[in-house]
């Protein structure tokens, strides 16, 4: 398999996961059973993570999974998703150091997929789902060099990476490095000159974005969509949310509903 098929089969798992996540949380009301089932998954998977064990946490990620696909209730989906996901097998299995340096991503990623089932919220749900195998597959394309796939100009792959792990703390000096292939100096100037920004302001201005859309559209917690989007404190993410949009986050999802 090419590398653009393992790319399309990824937006097609995607896209499976987020309808899935979002028939699951309309269902997870009714299914206490279920989200038992989930949160135990998540326990395994965590403990797995933590250990590095890949082999414990490829078979509870996959039950995690399948235990999501069975809770949105919907007929031909798990045929489908499970034939899918065994089509992608072995690239999931390229090397869980390569792919999943911080551990501590990993496991919140899936914690909030868990979460943002176990509250009902649809919308969330599936912005959850399809962040987290979008996040997947991006890992996976920086750790496999491919003829094909042109790397692209180091600001193309920053501003990727950065529109992938808005979460995690992000810095300059890293990203210049470890992504695009250059010097940060060379990074910021690229940054100013493209988009008018230092990528510091870049990087918050992406991140407020995605806080605004979470808003809008879910019925997550402040604290919970601050978190979700780099913020580890609330008070300054309130702050800067308000300078950017003229409005408290409380204040503008109420102007949205």
């Amino acid at each position: 398999m090419n590398f653009t098929d393992v790319r399309k089969l990824s937006e097609l798992r995607s896209v499976l996961e987020g309808f899935a996540a979002r028939h699951a949380a309309m269902n997870a009301g009714s299914a206490p059973a279920a989200l038992k089932q989930l949160r135990a998954l998540l326990k395994r998977v965590t403990h797995a993570v933590r250990q590095r064990d890949y082999a414990a946490f490829r078979s509870a990620d996959r039950e995690l999974h399948e235990c999501i696909i069975q809770l949105a209730d919907l007929p031909l989906l798990r045929e489908t998703w499970r034939r899918v996901w065994d089509s992608l097998l072995t690239f999931h299995q390229q090397g869980f150091e390569d792919y999943f340096p911080d551990n501590r991503v990993l496991a919140d990623e899936h914690e909030h997929l868990v979460e943002t089932i176990a509250l009902g919220d649809p919308a969330a749900a599936e912005d959850a789902a399809r962040s987290h195998v979008e996040a997947v597959w991006f890992r996976i394309a920086e750790a496999m060099p491919h003829a094909s796939e042109p790397a692209g100009d180091p600001l193309q792959r920053a501003a990727a990476h950065l529109a992938f792990r808005l979460h995690c703390p992000l810095k300059l000096t890293e990203v210049a490095r470890e992504v695009a292939f250059t010097s940060p100096g060379n990074l910021s100037r690229l940054f100013r000159r493209r988009h008018g920004l230092s990528f510091q302001a870049y990087l918050q201005k992406l991140r407020l974005e995605k806080a605004a859309e979470l808003l809008s559209l879910t019925r997550l917690s402040v604290a919970r969509i601050a978190r979700r989007v780099g913020y580890r404190d609330v008070s300054r993410f309130g702050q800067h949310f308000k300078r950017a949009f003229d409005a408290t986050p409380v204040e503008y999802r109420v102007s949205r509903r």
